[in-house]
């Protein structure tokens, strides 16, 4: 497994929960907006053994793991390291993910407690955000159907980008998630610029206009909570 970086505690990753949170190399889209863009080449980061990753996240007295990249589900590995994490120990091991590869992804759920699900756009902007070519949503929208039907708890969060989302694209997404039977919480964090991110990327990024997603909060389909996180 192709792994970017171990930090050894976070208490913001996993809510109420602190993890050791495990950054996987490598990615299969390319968002502007990126916070980690130098590890979305497959090539970044270092090969480790599954051994050899276990042997340093257990090395952290915290309560959880939080496995996120990169994309996690392009390792084929993953299901391999989240069983051993299992098997051993009885810790919170969420996992975060695009869910571009179901099938990794389904092979995965049985061994995790819960899942942020990062759901980028609405289906007909899918190849302009995350810049790839090839449409995913039928792919995607598999794994949310995956994680909907396993035992972890299922957190769909999605980026605010002023210039890339509309405040109709998070109405519209919040009414697929309840056509898929998602009943709970659906956080909307606005984009906050970091050291990971290319500096080219943001330069045609704007300031989202919070009135206007609150004005589409009256119309959000009932079972499902808009949760802002503007920071």
């Amino acid at each position: 497994m192709r792994v970017a970086s171990i930090i050894d505690i976070s208490l913001v990753d996993v809510p109420g929960i602190p993890v050791t949170v495990l950054f996987t190399a490598g990615c299969n889209m390319d968002c502007p907006y990126c916070q980690n863009a130098e590890i979305i080449p497959t090539t970044s980061g270092d090969e480790m053994t599954i051994d050899e990753i276990v042997q340093q996240l257990r090395g952290n007295l915290t309560d959880g793991y939080c496995i996120t990249g990169g994309e996690p589900t392009i390792q084929k590995d993953l299901s391999d390291l989240l069983k051993q994490l299992r098997l051993e120990e009885s810790k919170h091991i969420n996992l975060n993910t695009q869910g571009t590869v179901p099938d990794v992804l389904r092979q995965s759920l049985p061994y995790l407690d819960s899942v942020w699900f990062d759901i980028k756009t609405i289906p007909s902007s899918y190849c302009k955000v995350t810049r790839v070519e090839k449409d995913p949503w039928s792919r995607v929208e598999r794994s949310i159907k995956h994680v909907l039907d396993s035992e972890a708890s299922f957190w769909p969060r999605t980026t605010y980008v002023g210039g890339l989302t509309q405040s109709s694209d998070i109405l519209k997404i919040s009414e697929i998630l309840s056509d898929l039977g998602f009943e709970g919480e659906y956080v909307v964090q606005n984009f906050v610029k970091s050291k990971g991110t290319r500096e080219a990327d943001v330069e045609s990024f704007t300031e989202p206009d919070l009135d206007e997603l609150k004005s589409v909060l009256v119309n959000i389909p009932e079972g499902i909570s808009l949760r802002l996180e503007w920071r």
